[in-house]
C-alpha cells in the first residue's frame, strides 16, 4: 500500500494542472519502485541496505545470500 503522505518529495508527487496531469497513488507508487530500481542497481562495488523493520527484514532475506 502506497501512503502518499509518507512521500517526501513535494516536486514529484505534485499534479500538473497546466499539462493536464493528476497523479494517481498507483502512479506515485510505480514512480517510487523505479526510483528504488535504479538506486539500487547502481552501484559499482554493490549496494548496501539496512532495514529498520524486523519483519521487512526477515521477509527481505528470503531474496538475498
Amino acid at each position: 500500500m502506497f501512503d502518499r503522505g509518507e512521500y517526501h518529495d513535494k516536486k514529484g508527487r505534485e499534479n500538473n494542472p497546466k499539462l493536464g496531469i493528476t497523479y494517481s497513488d498507483a502512479d506515485l507508487l510505480e514512480y517510487v519502485k523505479n526510483i528504488y530500481s535504479v538506486l539500487l542497481t547502481r552501484g559499482i562495488r554493490g549496494t548496501f541496505v539496512y532495514v529498520c523493520d524486523e519483519s521487512l527484514r526477515e521477509y527481505l532475506r528470503t531474496y538475498f545470500a
